[in-house]
């Protein structure tokens, strides 16, 4: 008895352990790397400032012929009907541009808006003025 519960214990860490691996099984390895590079970026900031400057896909729920709900920066939000052609794929809305972004779950978008407190930062103006 004893024997096959450390058996169970032993197989349920092995599958947690190689879950990691599966959930990356539909990237190409470009998009692999790009994504272990940014997990590495966003595990060794100390501050918080770059995690506001990107839009992820957390997760996609879909019922039996419905619609979607999508997690994008761990909020919930309605996504209609999936898309045939690419249904791995969900449409993101971007601040400022007319056109969605396709995106994969797990994936980051990095926004082109800078940091906050980046505008104190502002960089001189190099174009001389019309009083010199």
């Amino acid at each position: 008895m004893l024997l096959a519960f450390a058996l169970m214990a032993a197989s349920a860490w092995h599958e947690s352990v190689n879950a990691g691996e599966l959930g990356r099984l539909f990237f190409t390895p470009q998009q692999r790397q790009q994504l272990e590079f940014q997990e590495t970026r966003s595990s060794n900031s100390e501050d918080g400032s770059e995690r506001r400057n990107y839009i992820m896909v957390n997760g996609v729920v879909q019922k039996k012929g419905g619609n979607r709900t999508i997690w994008v920066n761990g909020t919930a939000q309605a996504a209609g009907q999936s898309n045939d052609k690419a249904p791995a794929t969900v449409p993101v809305t971007i601040p400022g541009k007319s056109q969605p972004v396709q995106l994969k779950v797990g994936q980051r978008l990095m926004l082109d808006t800078p940091a906050p407190g980046a505008e104190e930062r502002k960089p001189a103006n190099s174009a001389p003025s019309e009083d010199d």
